[in-house]
């Protein structure tokens, strides 16, 4: 899965012919329409994303909702970031769950849980596999069935020294506490100094008081948007 990047009016595209799809981030208001043609031109049918992170926006930027709007684009991601140092992490969580890296014997469990809980990720289990040098996958499973995971992305686009979170997913909230835990144990203990984690807006309340609890502190929002050309 090979991205590349092109520049168009001034703007970076994140470009996987191979899957047919762009990614466009934080692109301010005065830009998008230019581009929008551009691409209307250049690429149809492909799956676009614009993705807009309030910390790497520009001070007064604002997402052009409006023309979202006029093009249907489709809010697929919503979600708050939430960020950890390692000299504000409390500690370690004690728990006997069993939570394990995932392996290549458990990938095919692991992908038909992930997919049927977030159908419209972008990060698809086919994506994922195509991709698992950037990925670290802890699952949690009660007597052998598996309940719940943590995504945690830590190559590619980061520095060696941050761990994010993509995604926790568990139903419990002890479950959730655990993992949320355990990765922040495993990271400081590989060596990171900050982990990242974005935990969506309707995630239980109660998600970012535990989030809170362990040291993190809110730090900005993101928000992604899919549309077809």
């Amino acid at each position: 899965m090979k991205t590349t990047v092109v520049k168009l009016e001034g703007t970076e595209l994140l470009i996987t012919e191979s899957e047919k799809n762009i990614q466009i981030n934080d692109i301010p208001e005065e830009k998008v329409g230019a581009v929008w043609e551009c691409m209307l031109r250049d690429y149809a049918g492909y799956e676009i994303f614009f993705c807009f992170n309030s910390e790497r926006m520009l001070a007064k930027q604002e997402i052009p909702i409006r023309f979202l709007d006029e093009v249907n684009a489709e809010l697929i991601d919503d979600t708050l970031i939430f960020r950890l140092e390692v000299t504000d992490f409390t500690s370690e969580i004690e728990s006997n769950l069993e939570i394990a890296p995932l392996t290549e014997v458990g990938f095919d469990g692991f992908a038909t849980f992930h997919d049927h809980r977030n159908p419209d990720f972008f990060w698809t289990s086919k994506r994922i596999k195509a991709r698992l040098d950037i990925w670290q996958i802890h699952t949690l499973n009660k007597k052998g069935q598996l309940t719940g995971y943590v995504m945690t992305m830590v190559g590619q686009r980061h520095s060696k020294q941050i761990a994010e979170i993509f995604t926790i997913e568990s139903d419990d909230e002890l479950e959730f506490t655990a993992l949320l835990s355990r990765t922040c144990q495993t990271a400081f203990t590989a060596g990171k100094t900050e982990v990242v984690y974005m935990i969506e807006k309707s995630a239980p309340t109660n998600y970012r008081q535990i989030a809170r609890d362990l040291g993190f502190k809110e730090a900005g929002f993101y928000q992604g948007f899919r549309v077809y050309l």
